[in-house]
């Protein structure tokens, strides 16, 4: 009996612990982000990390130490691979030369620099450790000593590299004043052999005792020039011979990539090129433009200590992007964050001040190497531990019922379905700018307080060419946030679906005018007013329109285009309702003709969001005139928010306040 009791006991203990882990579980599941993004957890990490293997303060071992601390769950490491300058004496600039050199992993022993990193992520449960370089691929020199206008260009042209398998791959990195690599004997071998071969003949006229004066001389001399010209060069470029252009970046590009590794341009955005390292003058001008001359990289630096005008919509990396959906590119070029960080607080900056968050199934070193190379991340700035949070970045196809995030590529059957969630960590009041980039342009922008979600379905695309969409949050210049983009294909049997409405049959009405089944002339989707008593097509809003009246008898209602939807969908029609009053004018509208709100009362306000609680930019009048650019989906009194443009300035107003006018093109008729 006892015997019984007790299993009835530990029976009904493992029962509880199961339904009180179940509980558990979807409680965890509640508070998880929905969506493809869904899929992935989101870790933190910090890139261009530099240890005391090269200029930074601290040990590998402290640095995991200090991130662990801060929960930062990823590190990647930036050491130098190679920080030399050396200038020569012609025609012997190899062997007699003046050297500057920092401390670099490959100086210091790349072994060591590895084994240090791997014993160190082995020691930590939360950070993982990640190895990686920050590469100088070339200099070159202008002016002289004589002159006192010596000058090195190009110096501070960087690239990270992550992922390189082994130390031996790091070593044969093709960087100047670097190791002896046999990658370029074939480059320098027809000089070497011919310098060798007059040295042979030199050895061999002292040996047979011709002319000793002359002929030891110029033995050594050629020994000189022959050591000076070898073959097993570490890199094809010699920095005396001017600007070589964006070849000796791609030569980098091309052998780290060719041994699985990432490659991103860093700091590109530098506003003055002019530095110093020991007593020589270095000069290196803003380089954005390389992301289009340079090919197959993985990506480059888009958050870092200030705002990089690379990320602006239309600039260097949209034409990357715009490339790669032309067919001119194998591969979409990618967005870090990184910040070269040296020391904490020098130059006012931190660990983990800028952040790149990755989105991975788990937490190990090859999961965030993929998420990098397939770009599943985005670059944060943040001033303390409140950072935004990027919850939710997903494209939809509704009617397919398929998803994607960044990094991905959805092949739709319907028009993209763009969702967001946006929030600050730590809560608390925070206001912020939110840009939807398409194709390179400015196709969504709101003013929003966080926390804030978007549902909003692009309608304005011919569901024919390809499209990405990439999001730039921004609260301030040391708090804001960059997203990569996520590629959208359309099925080539797609077409375009029109909404055909039928001609309705009406109830004699002396004066009213007769209406016209619409003819469709144009695949653009065309803006236009619809009559109320049509029910709207799924997903679509009905904007307010005045009641039309009879038009002259030599007057013929002008036919509307309906706008292009995904799945056609009609209601029945009640004639009644559409046959109307015969004492108003219904107004035209053409094609892309704009649409006008008319302000109702005194003293309306003109905000610089959608609510009350943003400031102010203007007072409108009674009967003033304001561009309507959209409806946003926050709600006061169950009216929206409306964005308008007034003298050229966008702003936002409560609907309750306007009211629907003529559009622009109607008054100049």
């Amino acid at each position: 009996m006892i015997r019984l009791q007790l299993i009835r006991y530990l029976i009904k203990i493992n029962i509880s612990k199961y339904i009180s882990a179940m509980l558990l579980f979807c409680a965890l599941l509640s508070f998880l982000p929905s969506g493809a993004s869904a899929l992935y957890l989101q870790i933190d990490g910090v890139a261009d990390i530099k240890s005391s293997f090269s200029e930074g303060c601290s040990s590998i071992t402290d640095i995991a130490s200090q991130a662990e601390r801060q929960k930062i769950d990823v590190v990647l490491f930036g050491d130098y691979a190679r920080n030399s300058i050396e200038y020569g004496v012609k025609p012997f600039e190899k062997i007699f030369k003046d050297i500057h050199q920092g401390p670099s992993v490959l100086n210091r022993g790349i072994g060591g620099y590895l084994s240090e990193i791997k014993d160190s992520d082995r020691k930590f449960d939360r950070t993982l450790l990640i190895p990686g370089v920050e590469a100088i691929p070339f200099y070159f020199w202008t002016g002289n000593n004589y002159d006192k206008n010596l000058i090195a260009h190009n110096f501070g042209k960087h690239l990270l590299v992550f992922g390189m398998p082994s130390a031996q791959d790091y070593e044969q990195l093709p960087l100047p004043n670097s190791n002896f690599s046999k990658k370029y004997t074939h480059e320098f071998l027809n000089k070497f052999i011919i310098i060798s071969f007059i040295f042979l003949l030199t050895v061999w006229a002292v040996y047979r005792s011709y002319v000793r004066k002359a002929t030891v001389p110029l033995m050594l001399f050629f020994a000189l020039l022959a050591l000076n010209n070898h073959p097993f060069q570490s890199s094809p470029f010699d920095p005396y011979k001017g600007d070589q252009g964006i070849k000796p970046y791609q030569n980098l590009i091309d052998y780290a990539t060719s041994k699985g590794a990432l490659v991103f341009w860093n700091h590109m955005e530098a506003t003055s090129g002019i530095s110093q390292k020991d007593t020589l003058p270095l000069e290196t001008l803003p380089y954005p433009d390389d992301l289009l001359k340079t090919q197959n990289y993985t990506g480059f630096q888009v958050v870092g200590d200030k705002p990089i005008g690379q990320t602006d919509p239309g600039q260097q990396w949209d034409q990357v992007l715009m490339e790669y959906l032309d067919g001119k590119r194998e591969q979409p070029v990618w967005g870090i964050g990184s910040n070269d960080y040296l020391c904490e607080n020098q130059n006012e900056d931190s660990l983990g001040s800028t952040r790149t968050i990755f989105l991975v199934r788990e937490s190990n070193n090859v999961t965030v190497l993929d998420a990098m190379r397939k770009g599943r991340m985005y670059a944060v700035r943040q001033t303390d531990a409140n950072r935004l949070s990027l919850d939710e970045f997903v494209v939809k196809d509704q009617k397919a019922g398929n998803q994607v995030t960044m990094g991905e590529e959805l092949v739709a059957t319907d028009f993209p379905d763009i969702n967001i969630k946006l929030r600050s960590v730590k809560g608390g009041n925070k206001t912020a700018q939110i840009q939807i980039i398409r194709n390179g342009a400015l196709v969504k922008e709101e003013t929003v307080s966080l926390p804030y979600e978007l549902a909003w379905r692009d309608l304005s695309i011919d569901r024919i060419k390809p499209v990405y969409y990439r999001v730039k949050a921004i609260v301030s210049p040391t708090d804001h946030l960059v997203s990569n983009p996520i590629f959208i294909k359309f099925s080539k049997n797609i077409g375009v679906d029109v909404a055909s409405i039928p001609t309705p049959k009406f109830s004699p009405v002396t004066s009213a005018p007769i209406m016209h089944k619409p003819v469709v002339s144009s695949t653009v989707p065309v803006k236009q007013p619809k009559a109320p008593s049509v029910a709207m097509l799924s997903g679509a809003s009905s904007p307010k329109i005045s009641t039309p009246s009879a038009p002259s008898p030599s007057h013929q209602e002008e036919p509307l285009s309906p706008k292009p939807i995904s799945q056609p969908v009609l209601t029945r029609v009640t004639p009644a309702k559409i046959a109307v009053p015969a004492q108003k004018k219904l107004p035209e509208v053409k094609p892309n003709s704009g649409k006008l709100l008319m302000v109702m009362t005194n003293g309306v306000e003109l905000k610089k969001g959608p609510g009350k609680v943003f400031s102010n930019i203007t007072k409108l009048h009674k009967g003033e005139e304001v561009n309507f650019v959209r409806r946003t989906n926050i709600e006061f009194n169950n009216k929206n928010w409306l964005m308008v443009k007034h003298k050229n300035r966008s702003g936002y107003v409560w609907e309750g306040l306007v009211r629907w006018t003529e559009s622009s093109a109607d008054k100049k008729q």
